[in-house]
């Protein structure tokens, strides 16, 4: 499965997935652009927006990543409004499917 951990479970020809990717949640491109940009018209001047871990980046809505929070991925956490805070790339992936505060 793209995008999935995989792991063989104790059965012969059994493999288990971590099921973290909520990839089909995401939505079309669209939805995901309009999405990053309601990130950085609610949280920052409608042109950039800092990353919400703090790093100093300055993201536009070309550059904005949406970070699941305060319910991650890994916690069935999905990309609606309520749940999602811009972050730049390299911190958003940096934990992977790790819980973080």
């Amino acid at each position: 499965m793209a995008g999935g951990h995989h792991r063989q479970s104790g059965a012969p020809g059994v493999t288990v997935t971590r099921g973290t990717t909520n990839r089909n949640a995401r939505g079309g491109s669209p939805a995901r652009r309009a999405r990053r940009q309601w990130l950085v018209d609610t949280f920052g001047d409608g042109a950039t927006v800092g990353c919400a871990f703090g790093c100093g980046a300055v993201l536009t809505v070309d550059t904005v990543t949406a970070d699941r929070y305060p319910v991650p991925g890994c916690n069935g956490g999905t990309y609606r409004r309520g749940n999602i805070r811009p972050a730049c790339g390299p911190c958003n992936s940096r934990h992977g499917g790790a819980l973080r505060s």
